[in-house]
């Protein structure tokens, strides 16, 4: 597989309102590297979250994510994840739930309540690349 990028449409409400975001992803190394990174742009909030998902069928998954927010010292995480449950390789939706989830927590530790909105619109590109 070559290196593959798109968009993913993910509706992000931070604080009861809906905010402007774009979320996109790429694979790089065979298929075996996918990045997902959301952005919001608004000035209250500028916030930024790129999750590196990299793994084999012969190993482990390793996550890294890194945030980005205004008023915020940046962060970055590191964990590791069974193949069978997050694997870039086969699983870009286990992979894509991961990184939702991380963005809500982290918009919370930035003292915001987050909620996504997430269709099969979302997964349709990841999975058709799989």
């Amino acid at each position: 597989m070559a290196n593959t990028a798109g968009e993913l449409p993910l509706r992000v409400i931070v604080d009861g309102r809906p905010r402007q975001s774009h979320s996109r992803y790429q694979w790089s190394g065979g298929g075996l590297v996918l990045t997902i990174a959301t952005v919001l742009p608004d000035r209250e909030l500028a916030f930024e979250l790129i999750s590196t998902y990299t793994g084999h069928r012969d190993t482990d998954t390793i996550a890294t994510h890194l945030v980005l927010a205004r008023g915020h010292e940046g962060e970055i995480a590191s964990s590791r994840h069974p193949h069978e449950r997050i694997n870039p390789v086969e699983l870009a939706r286990a992979c894509a739930y991961d990184h939702a989830t991380r963005l809500i927590d982290a918009l919370a530790d930035t003292g915001h309540v987050a909620r996504l909105e997430l269709d099969d619109r979302t997964f349709s590109e990841l999975e058709r690349v799989e």
